[in-house]
């Protein structure tokens, strides 16, 4: 599958891909803002590993982000919780990609392709750091808004979402 936006193309990650991936895991300027100031330290075996665990479950989709002219500039992710119908998301780009409008081209249409193709998602949701102001200003770009935390999750330190009733279509 291949979702092309504005100024992004985003399509199903592939072993091809393991190497960007491990690169963009392993730069702790990238990793600080989920808790990992220097990186993961991922190898090819552990990244082999990552790969096939993802593969193994259905409901985890993985993709990757480029553009003509940098390649390869991060990656989106989407965890499905059918029982709560809810989407779980993530976005992490390449220092190099950030602050061009990228991610917010390539996280709506993440959040276009999920509420298009599955039926039984009535939310996106996130919980961006405090202190990561950018990935605030993001969020709030794609139309996610803080909200009360369900009731059903592990506390965390925030709580973002967009319910496809709110969704602009966009």
């Amino acid at each position: 599958m291949e979702i092309h936006g504005q100024l992004v193309a985003i399509h199903n990650t592939s072993e091809a891909d393991l190497s960007d991936l491990m690169t963009l895991w392993n730069d702790g300027r990238v990793m600080k803002w989920v808790g990992f100031p220097d990186g993961l330290g991922y190898d090819q075996h552990r990244v082999n590993q990552w790969f096939e665990r993802l593969q193994g479950n259905p409901s985890r989709h993985h993709f990757v982000v480029h553009t003509e002219v940098l390649g390869f500039c991060g990656e989106l992710y989407y965890a499905l919780d059918s029982i709560h119908r809810r989407a779980g998301l993530d976005i992490k780009l390449i220092p190099a990609a950030q602050g061009r409008g990228l991610a917010t081209d390539a996280l709506r249409r993440l959040i276009k392709f999920i509420f298009q193709s599955e039926p039984g998602v009535d939310a996106v949701w996130t919980e961006p750091s405090e202190e990561n102001l950018s990935a605030r200003r993001l969020y709030e770009r794609c139309g996610l808004r803080p909200a009360i935390r369900p009731a059903d999750m592990a506390q965390g330190e925030s709580y973002w979402e967009l319910r496809r009733q709110d969704w602009d279509g966009g």
